[in-house]
């Protein structure tokens, strides 16, 4: 079938996230320096300074951001483009099967939360900072709401193995656990323990979002064969 073939669902998606892990720590490297709490602090703190650090144009130290502003919000931007091509395509496997209007609706998910990637790739935090925060609101959301669609299609259809449902619904648990944690956890500018609380929330999140991408192209790679 012809949307096994299809390089938006499995080579590019997994191209891709490689290039995008490469590009946050490059990123990272290349940041200006400084904390909310600590201006002063050299380079980028793995455990106080958020990923939407990076892509700010100015630093916390004062400092112009330029080349890691560029390079993480083009990742973003990149990242949001080939997410919503994946959704674009991915819901052509189930045209012919029963719950094929869930997996439209997981798409369409899957499609918002690809274009909130681009918004906040395009709103970097001390410009934009409320859109910057909105745009990050909807993305967990739309990924939450399309790992849930797609976990039910693939519990109760035969297309997949369960193991790939298991993986989906932890993922989806993980993204309401951290919507929850962000909403109503501490202020990350209450302390800097809550700042250390939220950014490794942050980071823990998305390391199981590229997990579980990287697990669903897997698993439509396999239905080649």
């Amino acid at each position: 079938m012809k949307y096994y073939k299809n390089i938006w669902l499995v080579e590019v998606p997994q191209y891709i996230l490689v290039i995008f892990v490469i590009l946050q720590f490059i990123s990272m490297l290349t940041y200006s320096s400084g904390t909310f709490f600590d201006p002063l602090n050299h380079g980028y703190s793995f455990t106080r300074n958020f990923l939407s650090d990076l892509g700010r144009t100015e630093s916390f130290s004062g400092n112009i951001n330029f080349i890691s502003c560029q390079i993480f919000n083009l990742s973003l931007i990149m990242a949001g483009c080939v997410f919503i091509m994946y959704f674009i395509n991915v819901h052509n496997i189930f045209v012919l099967h029963k719950y094929y209007k869930l997996a439209y609706l997981g798409s369409i998910l899957g499609i918002m939360a690809g274009i909130a990637l681009i918004s906040v790739g395009m709103t970097p935090s001390d410009l934009y900072l409320s859109q910057h925060v909105l745009s990050a609101k909807w993305l967990f959301r739309c990924f939450l709401g399309s790992s849930v669609c797609y976990s039910i299609i693939i519990i109760r259809s035969n297309i997949f193995k369960n193991n790939y449902a298991i993986g989906y619904m932890f993922f989806a648990f993980l993204i309401f656990s951290y919507i929850i944690l962000s909403e109503l956890g501490p202020d990350p500018k209450e302390s800097e323990l809550a700042l250390t609380f939220q950014v490794i929330s942050q980071k823990i999140i998305l390391l199981v979002l590229i997990s579980a991408v990287f697990l669903q192209t897997i698993g439509l790679k396999k239905l080649r064969h």
